[in-house]
């Protein structure tokens, strides 16, 4: 696939999505909205591809949305302007990431900030190069976060926390992002995309099927009560239980060999 502001590739069952534009530190316009979006679609569809790296070109991850690009400058845009602006567009690339079943690995290689430090808290495991670093810049604009920061935030760093980022539009850098729980790793900048790729290849190695039913229950974990949960447990597991790799699990285990899962 040919894209304008990503590029796409495929390597070893792994979609790499690189976001690209690297003289706007990567941010976010009307036609990245859309490539993204596309770019998911396409590896929803595809098979082959078991799970995805996000990860940016250049010195930042993303700088958040392209203030430029916005049709009707933020200070003359009314009120349901904005509000088209966030739900019609930016929200459909956090849609698109949690609706996913395929596991995503973010990279973060730089600056992750408003819209951007989101889209990186929209990925399923977080992988920050010590550049990498982290802002809730909204509050700096006189503006709250959108494309998911109040949902995602405090799951990951806890209601306090999430409230003193999100209030102070302060930056953290990647060791204090790993102290308060934002990421899950940091790794030195040279080798981020090694250990992105290691990490995605294991997890596209995995049983697709029955890691997007765990990826879907967790999401909605927190806003269930425990009956719901355990129902929904059931089900997928009566799901699991009939594919092809719950099979391939058990007669490994018999076996004694590592399991060779193909995602179906």
């Amino acid at each position: 696939m040919d894209f304008e502001t990503l590029i796409f590739e495929e390597e070893s069952g792994v979609g790499i999505i690189t976001l690209n534009r690297p003289a706007n530190l990567n941010a976010i316009n009307y036609k990245m909205i859309r490539e993204y979006v596309d770019a998911l679609k396409a590896i929803r569809e595809d098979d082959g591809i078991r799970a995805v790296i996000v990860t940016g070109s250049g010195k930042g991850f993303c700088s958040g949305a392209d203030l430029g690009s916005v049709e009707i400058p933020l200070n003359v845009m009314k009120s349901l302007e904005m509000r088209s602006y966030v739900q019609d567009h930016l929200q459909n690339m956090m849609f698109s990431m949690l609706g996913l079943e395929k596991p995503i690995v973010g990279a973060i290689n730089g600056m992750a900030a408003g819209a951007g430090c989101n889209l990186a808290l929209a990925s399923d495991i977080i992988i920050a190069s010590e550049d990498a670093r982290f802002t809730q810049i909204f509050v700096k604009r006189g503006l709250v976060p959108d494309m998911g920061g109040m949902y995602l935030l405090p799951r990951l760093v806890g209601m306090a926390k999430a409230k003193e980022l999100i209030f102070t539009g302060e930056i953290i850098d990647a060791q204090e992002a790993y102290r308060i729980g934002l990421v899950n790793r940091v790794v030195p900048a040279d080798k981020l995309m090694a250990e992105a790729q290691e990490f995605a290849k294991k997890l596209a190695e995995g049983p697709t099927r029955t890691i997007g039913m765990a990826k879907k229950m967790l999401n909605k974990s927190f806003e269930s009560d425990l009956e719901t949960v355990l129902a929904y447990e059931a089900n997928a597991q009566g799901i699991a239980i009939s594919t092809k790799d719950a099979k391939e699990g058990f007669s490994s285990f018999l076996q004694k060999r590592r399991p060779k899962f193909k995602g179906k």
